[in-house]
């Protein structure tokens, strides 16, 4: 019992001192370093920059279990995470229109001023998306009808081609008849 009691007391000690390890001492006029546990600007790049040396399937096994965690735990950071995946990952997984309902969807804007500039950020390269999108939309409209104006006109040199062809052998069978050839 007493080897028991020795063996209890030295693993209560082991835990308490690994629980503590995380504190660090600092000087007085240091900051303490802010420790972020799955929120804030510095967390969600730091998840983004994990994400850039994954394979095509990791990427998609990681926007599924980003999803699935945020349909399990429905927060801000989460949605946000997810949603700066989608604006600024690879481009395999991006989905502005997605990632513009994640930040629509945000309960209120986060208090830290970091925070909100990403966020700012990100829905200016969501818009930014979403005007050169229309505008590649636009110039293939033209291009569109520029082609067909092409078919047309082609269509119709053709059939001048044609007319022009049949009057010269118009013209030329008299000749032929009377000898001239």
């Amino acid at each position: 019992m007493n080897n028991i009691g020795h063996i209890m007391r030295t693993t209560l000690v082991a835990l308490l001192l690994s629980a503590c390890s995380e504190f660090q001492h600092h000087r007085e006029t240091a900051f303490a370093p802010v420790v972020t546990r799955g929120y804030g600007t510095e967390y969600w790049l730091a998840e983004l920059n994990r994400t850039r040396q994954m394979t095509s399937e990791e990427l998609g096994k990681t926007v599924a279990a980003w999803q699935a965690e945020l349909e399990i735990k429905p927060g801000d950071g989460n949605r946000i995470r997810l949603a700066l995946l989608l604006t600024a990952g690879n481009m395999q997984v991006r989905d502005f229109a997605r990632a513009r309902q994640l930040l629509d969807e945000l309960d209120e804007a986060p208090a830290n001023t970091s925070d909100r500039e990403l966020l700012a950020i990100m829905r200016q390269i969501i818009d930014e998306q979403a005007s050169a999108s229309e505008s590649i939309h636009t110039l293939k409209r033209q291009l569109s009808r520029q082609n067909r104006r092409i078919e047309e006109l082609e269509q119709q040199q053709r059939a001048l081609t044609n007319i022009e062809q049949n009057i010269e052998q118009r013209d030329s069978l008299p000749a032929i008849k009377n000898g001239e050839e």
